[in-house]
This record gives structure tokens, C-alpha cells and sequence, in this order.
């Protein structure tokens, strides 16, 4: 995956490297971005799997070559803001499938700007242009209204209702002429 670029974040491809640094502490992963690390750009979990998600980066080509998704970088003030997810759906034989799973997070002070949707948009454009992508899902807490509207925004659609998530979808339109 290449670093991708919106009008006002640098979204850059959460590699092996950049997981190993991670698990290190914020502030070698800081040093080595050369951007100002909150201490809050991600949340428990995600730091607790940092190890789990370094297994898989080693053990899944493809999921290597993209990265966990990306990290979310505040262009005009060179800041982490948060990362969203990119999981490759495999089959039962461990291959890829045509789908992959979003999830983003967003630092609380930056939340309510926009920033999930544009970096959660420029992601889905950049894997649904990859060769043999058709899906991608994502999951929501039922009772996280702001999450919904993000995944609203961005164009996916609600398919499934459960009563501890909610299941959306986009998929790739094919344009015949």
C-alpha cells in the first residue's frame, strides 16, 4: 500500500515496521514518523493486539503488503489523530476473499470534524480499485450514532441489525456502457 493523501491528512500504511515500533511506545513511534504522537491515537484493544497483528503481517503476504490499513496524520499540524483498519476477509483455506473489514478510530479532540469519513473514504476508494476487490464490510455499536453516520456518509449501506452490532457493506458498482 502507498501513503494516500486527502485534502487534510496523510494517511500512511500501518506496516510490520511501523507495528513493531509501535509496540515499542509513542514516542519511538513519534521519532520514527517524525510527527507529534497523542497519547490516545488508539484505543485499549487495538494496543493489546499490536502483537496478534504483527503475527499476521508476518504470516499473510497480501495482508503485508497492504498494512493494517493506515495511521491517520493531521497534515497542517504533523499530528497522529488516530488509524483505520484494514483487515483482509480470508477463506476457509486462509486465501483472501474479494471483501476486506474497515473500523477506524479518531483521538476524542479530533472527533466531530470530519476526519473518520475522509480518511475512512480515501481507504475504501484505494482498495476498491485493487485487482479483485468487489466488498467491504464494517461493524458499529448500535448505540454509536456518530460511527453510523460515518458509514453513512461514506456511502455504505446497512445490511445486517444484531443486537450487540450492526453489519454494513459496500460494494463495488461495475459502470457498463
Amino acid at each position: 500500500m502507498k501513503n494516500l493523501v486527502t485534502a487534510r491528512l496523510y494517511l500512511v500504511p500501518l506496516t510490520l515496521e511501523i507495528v513493531k515500533t509501535a509496540i515499542i511506545g509513542n514516542a519511538e513511534l513519534a521519532k520514527f514518523l517524525g510527527v507529534t504522537v497523542l497519547p490516545n491515537w488508539h484505543e485499549e484493544e487495538f494496543l493489546q493486539n499490536l502483537p496478534e497483528i504483527a503475527d499476521i503481517l508476518c504470516n499473510y503476504p497480501l495482508q503485508s503488503e497492504w498494512g493494517w490499513g493506515s495511521l491517520i496524520i493531521h497534515k497542517t499540524e504533523k499530528t497522529l489523530i488516530g488509524h483505520v483498519m484494514v483487515k483482509i476477509i480470508p477463506d476457509a483455506t486462509g486465501e483472501p476473499t474479494d471483501a476486506v473489514e474497515i473500523g477506524y478510530y479518531i483521538v476524542p479532540s479530533y472527533r466531530r470534524q470530519g476526519y473518520a469519513s475522509e480518511a475512512t473514504k480515501a481507504m475504501i476508494d484505494w482498495v476498491l480499485c485493487q485487482p479483485g476487490m468487489q466488498r467491504i464490510t464494517a461493524g458499529c455499536n448500535p448505540n454509536n450514532i456518530a460511527s453510523k453516520r460515518v458509514l453513512e456518509k461514506i456511502g455504505m449501506h446497512l445490511i445486517q441489525s444484531r443486537p450487540k452490532g450492526l453489519v454494513w457493506e459496500l460494494c463495488k458498482t461495475v459502470s457498463t456502457l
